[in-house]
């Protein structure tokens, strides 16, 4: 995922899922007996469509996949236990085609599932899927952010109520940083715009919302030197102090720490008295020829 859900995290999503389901399957379909033959071979013929689904959607072929699982149910009714693979396998097939209009269909084929299947194994899996449809619909870091602050909310929710063995949870901790990359992006871009423009404290409130809301970010760093520099230029000189010395303490060996420490060294200076005179500028060596 780049910008929003990358391809390579995608598959291995697809291929959990793939192996989740299967597994589901195998232990929950009730066996066969003599007498109901007829009915186990349509619905033998519902699990192998499924089947095959969920191979071409490993495979990448989503379309066909599609259609598989729409073929799904023609013969005979679907079982309650292949239902809601069905379901889930229908939103993934369009959660991994990527692009905003296939993310929003498969979020809501993803609330669906969860409306008929509130308590069903893979409704953890479903749960983080909408999060992961909501960061798929992001726009440009430069416009608003609606979309990755709501997949933010969505993953801290997640993380306060799954069990800590949940592998949801990791999955879900991961994309919460990954959503606050995304925000403090935006953050960084606005305070930039209002810095070109001399607007300080504009700056200002972008680059504090940045450095304390998303510690994990990659920009956080320079951002409180750049913090630093609009608190000195609006006058503030204490807090522009705190912001190096913060920079200092939380990233000691970091690129930009060599840097906060001038500026300190600089604020800690004694400033000139009003009206003082000048420091007398050191004689130079005599001009030849001088009296």
């Amino acid at each position: 995922m780049d910008a929003l859900i990358a391809p390579r995290f995608s598959r291995s999503l697809a291929r959990l899922a793939l192996l989740a389901a299967l597994v589901l399957l195998a232990f929950a379909l009730p066996g066969c007996s003599s007498s109901k033959k007829r009915a186990a071979k349509l619905s033998e013929d519902n699990e192998a469509l499924y089947r095959e689904a969920r191979a071409l959607i490993e495979a990448r072929r989503f379309s066909e996949a599609t259609t598989r699982l729409g073929d799904v149910g023609m013969i005979s009714p679907v079982g309650e236990v292949l239902d809601p693979m069905v379901k889930l396998a229908l939103a993934d097939a369009f959660f991994f085609q990527l692009g905003t209009t296939s993310a929003i269909e498969a979020q809501s084929r993803y609330e669906q599932f969860l409306n008929f299947y509130p308590l069903h194994p893979m409704a953890s899996y479903a749960r983080f899927q909408v999060g992961a449809c909501l960061l798929q619909q992001a726009s440009d870091p430069s416009n608003d952010q609606e979309y990755p602050r709501r997949a933010r909310a969505h993953y801290q929710a997640m993380i306060r109520e799954l069990p800590a063995s949940d592998p949801w949870r990791l999955a879900s901790l991961q994309a919460l940083a990954r959503s606050g990359d995304m925000l403090a992006e935006h953050e960084w871009q606005v305070a930039r715009f209002y810095r070109q423009r001399g607007k300080p404290m504009g700056e200002i409130q972008r680059l504090a919302r940045l450095v304390d809301e998303y510690p994990s970010s990659q920009r956080r760093e320079e951002a409180m030197f750049q913090l630093g520099q609009a608190y000195t230029k609006v006058g503030d000189t204490a807090k522009a102090r705190l912001s190096y010395e913060r920079l200092v303490s939380d990233y000691p060996a970091g690129s930009w720490a060599g840097k906060a420490k001038t500026e300190l060294a600089a604020l800690a200076a004694p400033a000139p008295e009003p009206g003082a005179a000048p420091p007398p500028a050191e004689a130079g060596p005599p001009r030849a020829g001088g009296a």
